[in-house]
């Protein structure tokens, strides 16, 4: 028997990772959107000073990533991802136990200083397995949306009986979990130092941080734009708004893996090309829409198109940069946070000098451009327009002493071609768990959605009472009678059940990818 390899060890290292993208990014996107809303009602701050709080977070992020993108290529990696996760937990903590605005900035600090360490560092991980994986990237993007929509909707649904704190609290939680379970991880296998001291190349990455920044100015300003639209003209509260927004981060966690699939058998060109031009159509739609339920429709569509097009910038980012990925994805994560900025200023000035249509026909107009710049940019950064799976340096079979002394070696030594079979087999079956995961999901969301606009949604009456250990102790709506009640009841049974799905999906897939192949 030989020892446990770091042929095992990667996948390990690979799960705990993608793990972490789910534990810290669904928190962060849930206090993005919640902090606004906490910080005028409970700390009674006004417009400008909310303003100030989120744009203090952004730049520090900004500021911050750059040079996070330099310490993943010196220190180990999980490491820095760890302290990234615990400087966010820090910052939820903060703001669940802020009184005054003094120690919310504070918070607002420690959560751009963490934000950054932790994306870029996250993000160099996974680039460790690009080369041998394609579907490394598309996996970590199903993995963080996944987390994001899960955070949504366990945060919505407590804010009643736990208040702003006691979700900030639990999000808190979630990454101090998140840092244990990454620094626990393998350590990563060395590097080559030819490959490690080459000279960056800065030239062959430019045009793709162009359209990194153009295609995050647009998701960030329809965003925006759309959630000015629902609150104005439709006068929809905060619930009935995250409701809209729901479904596409659903859809963004089913489609990378299949939108992958496309793009191994047309190219990366087309995919780019054919989702920036379907965005657009979307977009332009968007502003003729004449209710909440279209646009959740055309925003699923949206987002289905973004779900295919950034997994290719981060594969190709990663592929250019190679084993300087930190530095690499230090000015990735710049440029998308300087185009969402951008973006959702452009936006906001729009909005109020435009009209709704002619806002959503401009970005529109944006987004296809999308469809030239982003094939473009893979083109000049140099990368293949169908990725290949490459033999992985972390995989490949020893060498014995002996042999590098042209003496001949034991038989242990020689490569074991079944080795690569079992390790496809068990990724096959991850694969076929999370497949029927994807489609459950789908279907539960429909469903979800469809007994949202009838009225007999458990999920939607959770959010809108104020006490919801009462609501949960009443059964909900005892006034529902035969049909109706039926589907009520059977919508919250349902919501239990998919739950306990998710979890044991993911926990069997993660335990699927630690075991350990044995050797003879």
């Amino acid at each position: 028997m030989k020892s446990p390899s770091t042929t095992q060890s990667a996948p390990v290292r690979q799960s705990s990772a993608r793990w972490s993208a789910a534990l810290v990014g669904g928190p962060a996107d849930l206090l993005d959107f919640l902090i606004p809303l906490w910080a005028g009602t409970a700390l009674g701050l006004d417009a400008t000073v909310i303003g100030v709080l989120v744009a203090a977070e952004l730049f520090v992020s900004f500021a911050a990533r750059f040079p996070a993108g330099l310490l993943a290529d010196m220190w180990e990696r999980r490491n820095i991802v760890a302290t990234g996760a615990v400087l966010y937990g820090l910052s939820c903590a903060g703001y669940a136990l802020s009184t005054g605005p003094a120690m919310a900035f504070f918070s607002a600090v420690l959560g751009g200083l963490g934000g950054a360490l932790f994306w870029v560092a996250l993000r160099a991980i996974v680039s460790e397995s690009a080369g041998s994986d394609s579907f490394a990237f598309p996996k970590l993007m199903t993995w963080q949306e996944t987390g994001s929509w899960v955070a949504f909707v366990a945060g919505l649904t407590l804010i009643g009986s736990l208040n702003f704190q006691g979700v900030f609290l639990a999000a808190s939680g979630a990454c101090f979990v998140s840092a244990v379970m990454i620094a626990t991880a393998p350590r990563r296998p060395a590097a080559s130092s030819k490959r490690a001291e080459s000279d960056f190349p800065t030239q062959r990455l430019r045009p793709m941080l162009l359209a990194t920044g153009l295609t995050s100015l647009a998701e960030a300003a329809i965003g925006l734009l759309l959630l000015l639209h629902l609150q104005g003209a439709f006068d929809l509260d905060v619930v009935s708004i995250a409701l809209v927004f729901l479904p596409g981060a659903i859809m963004m966690s089913l489609i990378p893996g299949p939108a992958h699939r496309i793009t191994l058998r047309i190219g990366r060109h087309r995919v780019a090309a054919i989702a920036a031009l379907s965005s657009a159509t979307f977009a332009f739609t968007l502003a003729f829409a004449p209710s909440p339920l279209l646009i959740t429709a055309l925003w699923i569509l949206s987002a289905a198109a973004w779900a295919a097009i950034i997994p290719i910038e981060q594969s190709v980012i990663a592929q250019v940069a190679a084993e300087r990925a930190g530095k690499g994805f230090g000015l990735y994560e710049s440029a998308k946070l300087a185009g969402a900025g951008v973006g959702a200023l452009v936006a906001g000035v729009s909005y109020e000098t435009t009209s709704w249509q002619v806002a959503c026909i401009l970005f529109a107009s944006v987004i296809a451009a999308g469809a030239i710049v982003t094939p473009w940019a893979v083109r000049r950064s140099g990368a293949a327009n169908v990725p290949r799976d490459e033999p992985s340096p972390v995989t490949a079979p020893a060498v014995s002493t002996s042999e590098e002394m042209n003496t001949p070696g034991p038989q242990a030594w020689q490569p074991e071609h079944n080795q690569e079979e079992k390790m496809m087999a068990t990724t096959k079956a991850d694969n076929s768990k999370l497949t029927g995961l994807g489609w459950h999901l789908l279907i539960f969301a429909i469903a979800q959605i469809a007994l949202a606009f009838t009225g007999m949604s458990w999920i939607v009456d959770s959010f809108s009472t104020n006490d919801f250990g009462e609501h949960l102790a009443s059964g909900g709506r005892p006034e529902l009678e035969g049909i109706p009640s039926f589907l009520y009841g059977a919508g919250k049974i349902w919501v239990i059940f998919f739950v306990i799905d998710v979890i044991w999906t993911l926990i069997s897939s993660r335990k699927g990818s630690q075991t350990p192949n044995k050797q003879e």
